[in-house]
């Protein structure tokens, strides 16, 4: 039997209960507004989920950019290599702000991957950082220093007092830090951006979010 408003007025009537001729029927055949409110409760705190960790990729995708422009700018022949046109020039001055752009923009890349931690975002900050280590000794002489937590400090006077020759064989005849570093910002700013793109598309028409998330990358990207 289907309950009309009349039916539940009536009984509410009898019963000397307050008649609400909306509500009242609506708290019958409908779920409870507990429900109701628990429901949008978590949509809420999924979505709010769901933005920061877009946020984080998409921060993760910019530092890992900028990271990689400065590390090829090391790596790059003949007249565009930033040691040719400082031969040229006979100023290091480009260099100099090369390297402290790349110290700057390493250590934002070890942060962005800890704060967008994943499996793989993991893993990368791991060959990061033992990208660094590796190479920790040959940059030590122009000033780098590698800390405990994987992060770099620049000495700039030290940076200041190195020649072009050794600039040069260590950021890219000898080592091979440059060319890591080059490869591995490419492939955590490509998952970065897929993960944000994941992320986006994990929205419905009401704006829920599906519990699974997944991209295109597995483990080893």
């Amino acid at each position: 039997m289907r309950i009309t408003t009349q039916m539940l007025n009536q009984s509410a009537k009898k019963a000397g209960l307050p008649i609400n001729n909306t509500s009242l029927l609506n708290y019958v055949n409908n779920d409870s507004s507990e429900n109701t409110l628990l429901s949008a409760l978590n949509k809420s705190q999924n979505s709010a989920a769901a933005a920061v960790k877009k946020s984080n990729y998409e921060k993760l995708e910019t530092a890992a950019e900028q990271l990689l422009q400065t590390a090829e700018s090391f790596t790059a022949e003949g007249e565009e290599s930033i040691f040719a046109k400082a031969k040229e020039s006979g100023s290091n001055e480009a260099i100099y702000a090369g390297v402290e752009a790349l110290v700057e923009r390493y250590n934002s890349t070890i942060e962005a991957l800890r704060k967008a931690s994943t499996p793989l975002n993991d893993y990368y900050r791991q060959m990061l950082q033992g990208a660094a280590t590796d190479n920790s000794e040959a940059l030590s002489e122009i000033g780098v220093t590698i800390s405990k937590d994987g992060t770099a400090v620049l000495d700039k006077d030290k940076l200041k007092a190195a020649d072009i020759d050794s600039l040069e064989k260590v950021l890219k005849t000898a080592g091979d830090f440059s060319t890591k570093v080059a490869f591995l910002a490419t492939r955590i700013s490509d998952n970065a951006e897929a993960n944000a793109e994941s992320l986006t598309s994990q929205y419905n028409a009401q704006g829920n979010i599906y519990s699974t998330q997944t991209n295109k990358f597995d483990f080893w990207g």
